[in-house]
């Protein structure tokens, strides 16, 4: 009786076999075409990450030429606590020292008027409060704002106060002169530099593209074709800065030989010169139009690239349901405005990637 059992079980055991098989075909397709997906997922994430990391080291660097290295350059060649002036008729001014001169006639930005001149911009603050001084100079009345109006070119900017001037009997300096203007063609060079690198570098998505190649391999895509719908979703997320470039400056000082004491003014024109290129860099800012895109990209954006899926043992067309991946990918800086650029220029964007 026993044996007649086992012959009965082993009948349907057989018939179960291709079953069985069947399964383990599936079981296996499906693990290939999830490792494909996966493999084109870890691409995708690298290549969004890549192309934000681009834009979000040209919006750095933008912020320092804006704020931090001006303010350190003009720090550490005029010395705030070496006072080199006496006030001239009322002792009881202050002493001053060229890093006020120039800071009070609106020349560069820092961090404020009152307090330890030596004090800098902390890592830990949220906000780095670099700004230009205006109570003096009505030409930059309204430099500190997200949106200043349109330079003109005609205007002559004062780079030292003539209050100060003045009041103190200030005597022509050249070599402080000489030493502003190089500074800031120096900031101006490097503003340039930069932009044409990240220009150059999200040009047609080519970053994305050739990151997202890299990563699949040459048997995942064709090097012309690979990534180019994911590269669309940042075209219009490319990071569009506004420069301010003065081209006439003005100094002022009095000259200890005439009897008058009068403080006269040197207009300087570069473009008339032609000096530095003809114009200098002060700083620049975020259009209207890209603000809004600045606010979107700090929620982030989504990105959707399709992929090829493995053929399979069942030689079902998976391109019918046309498999893609997806990630959001966000630029963000301190404020949720995410304008870290001006006013209060601060270097802290960073790329975030979410599911």
């Amino acid at each position: 009786m026993i044996k007649n059992k086992k012959a009965q079980i082993a009948l349907p055991a057989i018939l179960l076999i291709p079953t069985i098989l069947l399964v383990i075909y599936l079981l296996l397709e499906t693990t290939k075409l999830s490792r494909e997906k996966i493999r084109h997922q870890f691409a995708l994430d690298t290549a969004a990450f890549t192309e934000l990391t681009s834009a979000s080291n040209y919006l750095n660097a933008t912020a320092y030429t804006n704020g931090a290295f001006p303010f350190r350059l003009f720090r550490e060649n005029f010395t705030p606590t070496e006072k080199v002036f006496g006030p001239k008729s009322n002792p009881e001014q202050k002493e001053l020292s060229l890093y006020e001169l120039f800071y009070r006639g609106g020349a560069f930005p820092a961090l404020g008027d009152d307090g330890d001149w030596n004090s800098s911009p902390k890592d830990t603050d949220t906000e780095w409060e670099l700004k230009f001084y205006t109570e003096e100079s009505e030409e930059r009345s309204s430099w500190n704002t997200p949106n200043p109006p349109n330079i003109s070119d005609q205007t002559f900017y004062p780079v030292m106060s003539k209050n100060y001037a003045d009041n103190y009997g200030i005597g022509w300096n050249p070599d402080a002169v000489k030493l502003y203007v190089l500074i800031y063609y120096f900031l101006s060079q490097i503003y340039e530099d930069q932009k044409n690198v990240y220009l150059k570098l999200s040009k047609e998505g080519e970053f994305f593209r050739k990151g997202y190649y890299l990563n699949v391999g040459s048997g995942g895509c064709k090097l012309s074709e690979c990534g180019r719908e994911g590269a669309k979703n940042f075209k219009e997320y490319k990071v569009q800065t506004e420069p301010v470039y003065i081209k006439k400056i003005k100094f002022y000082y009095v000259n200890p030989d005439d009897d008058r004491d009068e403080t006269r003014e040197i207009p300087f024109d570069l473009e008339e010169q032609e000096m530095f290129d003809g114009r200098l860099y002060q700083y620049s800012y975020v259009s209207r139009s890209y603000a809004s895109k600045l606010r979107r990209l700090y929620k982030g954006i989504d990105v959707t690239q399709p992929f090829k899926a493995p053929s399979n043992y069942f030689n079902v067309n998976l391109e019918k349901f046309r498999p893609r991946n997806h990630v959001r990918a966000a630029l963000q800086c301190t404020k949720e405005s995410n304008n870290c650029i001006w006013p209060n220029p601060t270097p802290k964007y960073q790329v975030r990637l979410f599911p």
